[in-house]
This record gives structure tokens, sequence and C-alpha cells, in this order.
């Protein structure tokens, strides 16, 4: 299932329980860790693949490409929080990454899931003192996470999938194609077609319906009916919608409404 930067302005920007993982490449300037509770995914962060099971942690740094395949149904818990979460931590953040983002379950420190939980059910609290102490957790958490992973020097170089994807995550509700990437990044239209086939294991126009559908699925959470969210989303017809929603939920707009009311009221 998808998920959603919730708050920029906090740094918790987003703390839920999950059913599936995204494959969508994605990335951000955000920290994403997520616990996986049942299942397993493939997990594949800067073009390296990782395999999470049942009761392992993956956490990814600021700006690290990153997207799952499921192997088997997963739940479990996400938070995505900001650098700027600790002070202390910002310049390890910012100048360093995991040799491996997966921390596997026999590592972990006891009772992370009922943490996590609590961490998720305080985040946007309307309490003052109940979102303070979500950030104690997180960060009392993280201390003890941190040590449990080798850290190496974060790589110099900033490749183009990454301009290209930043790119694409301000204009995707716009028209995209490749001809229009190629313009506005003066790269080969080719060659960025090969870079999503090859380093992201996805097509282009796959990627750009895939973050259309995710900001499509936000606005049928707010009830707007499913032609308007289409529209809104950056497509051109109601055909289009329903095949890219289709291919990237595995549900119709229709089901995912119906799925989403029994998941609320259960």
């Amino acid at each position: 299932m998808r998920y959603k930067i919730e708050n920029r302005n906090n740094v918790i920007s987003s703390a839920f329980a999950f059913t599936g993982l995204s494959p969508i490449p994605h990335l951000h300037t955000h920290l994403e860790l997520a616990y996986l509770a049942e299942g397993s995914s493939m997990a594949t962060l800067d073009y390296r693949d990782f395999l999470i099971e049942e009761g392992d942690l993956f956490l990814a740094f600021p700006n690290q490409v990153h997207f799952y395949h499921d192997l088997l149904p997963c739940q479990g818990s996400m938070v995505i929080f900001s650098s700027d979460f600790c002070r202390e931590l910002k310049e390890l953040f910012q100048n360093k990454v995991p040799d491996s983002p997966v921390i596997k379950s026999a590592q972990l420190p006891a009772g992370i899931r009922v943490r996590l939980e609590a961490i998720t059910e305080k985040a946007f609290s309307d309490r003052p003192y109940d979102r303070l102490a979500a950030k104690g957790y997180l960060l009392a958490l993280l201390c003890e996470l941190l040590p449990l992973m080798t850290l190496l020097p974060s790589p110099c170089s900033y490749d183009s999938i990454k301009n290209i994807m930043y790119f694409c995550s301000e204009k995707y509700l716009e028209p995209l194609s490749l001809d229009i990437l190629s313009r506005e990044l003066h790269l080969n239209k080719y060659y960025i077609s090969r870079l999503f086939k090859d380093r992201m294991k996805i097509s282009f126009t796959d990627f750009i319906n895939g973050m259309r559908v995710e900001h499509a699925c936000s606005l049928l959470e707010q009830d707007s009916d499913i032609t308007e969210a289409a529209f809104s989303s950056g497509f051109s017809s109601l055909r289009t919608f329903n095949r890219a929603f289709l291919k990237a939920m595995n549900m119709t707009p229709r089901e995912y409404i119906r799925h989403r009311k029994e998941y609320s009221s259960s």
C-alpha cells in the first residue's frame, strides 16, 4: 500500500501501520523506517537488493532511492522522519549511509513492535505531550538501532536518476513525457528510459502513473469522487486512470474505496 509524507513541517512526518510496501521507486530528504510484523519483501536501496523477512527492520537514509517488491503479504509499522530530528545525529544522517539497511529480527531490541505502535499512536496526537513522547521514543530507539548498523561514507556522486526523480516528484501532476524531461534536464530521452528500465526496474510511464495513483488515493480518502481524483492527479482520461490504478494497486478505484471503508470500520 502507498504511503506519503503527512506533515513536512513536523520532524516526524508520517507514522502509521501499513499493509503492503510501495513498489514505486522514491526518494526524499527524510529517513524511512519500516518494521515488518508479517510477510517478506525484497527491498531495493540505491540499486542493491535486500531481503526483509518477518520481524526485520529496514532503515533508509535521506536521498537514497528505494522501493519494495513484496514476496508475501506484508504488514507492519512505518515511520518517516526528518534528518533534523536530532541535532547530534543530523551530520551522521547527511554524511553516512548504511552498508545494509536491514537489521534482522534476532538483533533488534526487545519490544520494538510495541514501541513503534506507541510512536504511531502519539506522533499526531492533539496533545502536545504525546507528540513530544513520540519523538522521545523514536530517539531512544534510534540510539539502539544505529550501533547495530555498519555505516559508510555517503557517496559524493549525485547521479542522474536522482535528478530525474526529484524533477518528476515536483511535476508529476503536470503533463510529463520523456521529451519534456530530455529538454528540461538536458539528457537524452533514450538514456532516461534505459535508466528506469535497467536501474529502477520500472518503465518511466509506470513510475509517473504510480505517483499519480498515490496522489489519487489520498484524494479518494478525502471523499473526492473518482472522476475528480483522476483528473486532479494528472490523468487525461478515466480509462487511463482506471488502467493505471488497477496496475499499481491490484484493485479498481471503487474496490479501493470499499476496502478503505471496511478497514476504517473494523
